[in-house]
């Protein structure tokens, strides 16, 4: 299985994995700087963005490959739609139930969301070849 699809969703899952080690060193940083909960609010809000971004991932890329557009587009819809509800979801987690200290929680999302963009922006996702 070759194309275009099959290299978006190989880029889309390296991408998530590259969110994953910045939730990780946005931990570490935390850690190392402020203490034991600023670490693990820290790797709980990069956490956060890394499992909504694989959420999307597996809800578009997962299975079969959709090749028609309708379907596609679909799927992407209803990926980020799960996207959302898993993010709004796993901050209540992290606020209400863990606690998690806010301001490194937010400075860990946002080091994952960057990580997100700056994954996609040197994968050439949504370039032409």
């Amino acid at each position: 299985m070759t194309g275009y699809l099959e290299d978006a969703r190989s880029r889309a899952f390296k991408v998530v994995g590259l969110q994953g080690l910045a939730a990780c060193l946005a931990g570490a940083v935390a850690l190392l700087t402020a203490g034991s909960r600023a670490g693990e609010s820290a790797l709980a809000g990069g956490l956060i963005a890394t499992l909504a971004s694989l959420v999307m991932a597996v809800r578009v890329f997962g299975g079969r490959l959709e090749r028609d557009p309708k379907r596609f587009l679909g799927r992407l819809v209803l990926g980020e739609a799960f996207k959302f509800a898993a993010t709004v979801l796993l901050f209540g987690v992290a606020i209400v139930v863990m606690k998690a200290a806010f301001l490194p929680l937010i400075l860990g999302y946002f080091a994952a969301f960057a990580a997100y963009w700056i994954g996609f922006i040197w994968s050439g996702i949504g370039q032409t070849q």
